[in-house]
């Protein structure tokens, strides 16, 4: 299976680029648009609507519906559990984080009186402000039972093909060969002395992580004739992603047997910026119909990533027999000494396309549907220092990734100054092999609104669920009968995010 073999690479070569691989392309490549609590209970709908700042990041064109200006700005609750499944074995976590989702202001300039019926373009707005597209605030922790491997044997086949310096990150051969986990023969004592002899290994992998992507928009919308919306919107988008990393595994039998424990821990710290552009039309067919259509250039991003990693083991009367100091009792504990790691490099997004349609029960309400595709098997990295890494990973995009459907519905019932809504969302697997590493995540969203002259509020709750599977930890290398390494067998972690989002935006139009 190419994937596999993908991650076999990512230990077989130059071990410096193995931070940035398939997976963070699609974490900084998958965002959610809406930003306001209006869009977010309306499932994210917001293509062809209009007259709402997440406009911005979904179809500029829907500036082109305001006729007064306004500020507005959304803070959000979010809580997270998480469900993980590995080796027969279930774990669950949870945490809960509060963020500003969004703010900004529309400047609107609308003919009127005599004007208005002399000028072709009746209204400009000018958008500044910011909406945030994507969180990745979570936690979460797994844990099983192993009886056919030992992350130690990834770790220690890393040393022998990339050696066993102390400036390549992860430096997984270095800390294995200090740690004590490899015997004279280069091989796992782990795997050696006890998976090989019918034991077992109890492993578990947490971890925690912070941040977001953030998209600063400058945005112009113009409505022509009161029939053709159109806008276009230039985002600089800024990218924090910090995560710390735990892979823990011991000795499920009380035998001595030259392992006890291990415990690795790596800490990477991404920041980024970058630019795309959006461009978008609304089509107002009737006073009942509007359709809507946006494209969204890939975001160019230029990435650096400084990462840090130790690891503790005790290899109970191993170190000893070897000549190590201290008692064996003790755990052999070793900390990278060197200064922290540090990566530059760049990364192309997809295009994404939006097409949408309203149709508005007169005053009443109007029910709306987005349907958007994203090609992620596009995405590229450009690695100028490690350039054959570079296009490992590269084809490894084309041959994991395809382009998903997604499809956003919602539905708002209009009374006066007082507004109902509800809204769907399905966003599509972007794995080919979906059965496996699954992706796939559904949104239900319901909502309420106010307007009280200048003033305005909306309250929203969403409901999102998502089903990712991963490698339980990364150390997949190729077999080779000539150093005795074997491939070896890595269980899938199934992993069910479910996450409550409530957001209250406030604003004022002047």
């Amino acid at each position: 299976m190419r994937y596999l073999h993908f991650l076999a690479a990512g230990l077989l070569l130059p071990s410096i680029a193995t931070a940035q691989n398939e997976l963070d392309a699609l974490r900084f490549s998958q965002v959610s648009s809406a930003a306001t609590a209006r869009s977010l209970s309306l499932g994210g709908a917001g293509g062809s609507i209009g007259g709402d700042f997440s406009s911005l990041s979904i179809n500029p064109a829907g500036l082109g519906v305001y006729r007064n200006s306004e500020i507005m700005f959304t803070p959000t609750l979010r809580i997270n559990s998480m469900k993980g499944d590995y080796l027969g074995s279930s774990s669950t976590d949870n945490n809960t984080k509060m963020n500003l989702n969004n703010f900004g202001v529309v400047f609107t300039t609308a003919a009127k009186g005599e004007k208005y019926n002399r000028s072709d373009w009746k209204a400009f707005s000018v958008g500044l402000g910011y909406n945030r597209v994507a969180d990745f605030n979570s936690r979460g922790y797994y844990a099983g039972n192993n009886t056919q491997s030992s992350m130690t044997e990834g770790m220690i086949a890393d040393g022998l093909y990339n050696g066993y310096a102390d400036d390549l990150a992860p430096p997984f051969g270095f800390l294995s060969y200090y740690g004590y986990l490899d015997n004279a023969d280069g091989q796992s004592i782990a795997y050696q002395n006890i998976i090989k002899k019918g034991g077992s290994l109890n492993q578990a992998k947490s971890w925690e992580s912070k941040g977001g992507i953030n998209e600063w928009n400058l945005s112009l919308g113009g409505n022509y004739r009161e029939k053709l919306l159109l806008g276009a919107a230039i985002s600089l988008t800024s990218y924090k992603y910090d995560r710390s990393t735990n892979y823990y595994e011991e000795d499920a039998s009380l035998v001595q047997n030259d392992f006890d424990y291990m415990s690795y821990n790596e800490i990477i710290s991404t920041t980024g910026i970058g630019v795309n552009l959006k461009v978008g039309a609304i089509y107002i067919v009737n006073d009942v119909l509007r359709l809507g259509a946006s494209i969204h250039t890939p975001t160019w991003s230029a990435f650096s990533d400084i990462s840090d990693y130790n690891i503790t083991t005790n290899t109970e009367g191993y170190k000893a027999s070897l000549g190590g100091t201290g008692s064996d009792a003790n755990p052999e504990s070793f900390v990278q000494p060197a200064n922290q790691f540090s990566f530059d490099y760049s990364l192309r997004t997809p295009w994404r396309g939006v097409l949408s349609a309203t149709a508005f029960m007169g005053k009443y309400g109007f029910v709306t549907a987005d349907y958007e595709y994203a090609g992620y098997n596009s995405m590229r990295y450009s690695m100028p220092d490690a350039r054959d890494y570079q296009n490992t990973v590269n084809n490894a995009i084309k041959d994991t990734y395809k382009g998903t459907h997604n499809v956003r519905l919602g539905v708002e019932g209009r009374l006066q100054n007082f507004m109902g809504r509800l809204g769907f969302a399905y966003y599509s697997s972007p794995f080919r092999q979906a059965d496996m590493f699954k992706g796939q995540r559904m949104d239900l969203s319901a909502g309420l609104g106010a307007r009280f002259g200048g003033f305005f509020v909306d309250l929203a709750y969403v409901y999102m669920t998502r089903r990712n599977g991963e490698f339980a930890y990364p150390v997949l290398v190729a077999p080779d009968a000539s150093r005795g390494i074997r491939s070896i067998p890595v269980g899938i972690a199934d992993i069910t995010s479910n996450t409550s989002l409530i957001a209250l935006t406030m604003g004022f139009k002047f």
